[in-house]
């Protein structure tokens, strides 16, 4: 695949083997409901590392949706901080926050969210352009970026001629596009037919294990939490204490014995 150099607008800062791509540090976020504050979530703390595909499992209600939120600048924490390659996201104003989104967090959403009157390869660059970049710059790796979720030869097409797998597919594309070295996927699979978005899955394991992205993927599917190499599970805004899976991917069996031993 070849590759166009980045530039500074878009290429986040170098990291090294001891600085996690992500670290969120005892981070709390609370609401108030009929005048109390109440935790959303509580006390959440990991890191995930260049090359990791890790996921979060928890049922609807478990604070997944507000957690996501604060991982990606979208709302501060009320207690803790949530870093991005050593740099604080709660720190400075929206603009800064913006900024560190633009360069170091790709987005694949539930629905998609690609734009009906652009085709696929401008939705797929639109992030470039939105940094100010040059697409053109970038056509070598952008080509190798379609050829790799399989759909470079859809590139000329809109959005609406897609099957929800093909626009899946271009909204991962589009997540990439800056390079970014954190990606969080929610409910990715939450639109598409269970063959569709185990292909999707595994388009992420291979995308983490080619370009060395990050990958947090929020579920409350266990086929999806299984596919990770890490599962941590969410309940009541807390990530439980000892529940963890690592060494995967693992069985959905596997999956389904955990939540069944914690009785989520």
């Amino acid at each position: 695949m070849t590759s166009a150099s980045p530039t500074p607008q878009t290429a986040a800062p170098p990291l090294t083997a001891t600085v996690p791509v992500l670290s969120v540090r005892s981070v709390f976020r609370l609401r108030t409901i009929e005048g109390q504050q109440v935790p959303i979530v509580r006390d959440v703390s990991f890191e995930l590392r260049a090359g990791e595909f890790a996921t979060i499992m928890g049922p609807s209600g478990s604070g997944k949706s507000t957690l996501l939120h604060l991982l990606a600048g979208l709302d501060r924490p009320s207690a803790g901080q949530v870093l991005l390659a050593g740099d604080d996201l709660g720190a400075g104003n929206e603009e800064d926050r913006a900024r560190l989104r633009r360069t170091r967090i790709g987005f694949i959403f539930q629905f998609f969210n690609l734009l009906p009157d652009l085709t696929v390869e401008e939705n797929v660059t639109l992030p470039l352009r939105i940094a100010g970049e040059r697409p053109r710059r970038h056509a070598g790796r952008i080509d190798g970026l379609l050829q790799l979720l399989g759909v470079e030869k859809l590139k000329k097409r809109l959005p609406s001629s897609l099957s929800g797998g093909e626009m899946q597919r271009v909204s991962i594309a589009r997540a990439l596009s800056t390079q970014p070295p954190l990606v969080l996927a929610d409910e990715p699979t939450g639109n598409l037919s269970s063959k569709a978005g185990e292909e999707v899955v595994a388009l992420l394991r291979d995308v983490c294990t080619k370009l060395g992205a990050a990958i947090l993927l929020v579920t409350h599917n266990p086929r999806d939490a299984a596919a990770g190499d890490r599962v941590l599970f969410l309940h009541d805004g807390a990530l439980r204490a000892n529940a963890e899976l690592t060494g995967g991917p693992f069985r959905v069996a596997d999956v389904f014995h955990r939540l069944q031993e914690l009785g989520i």
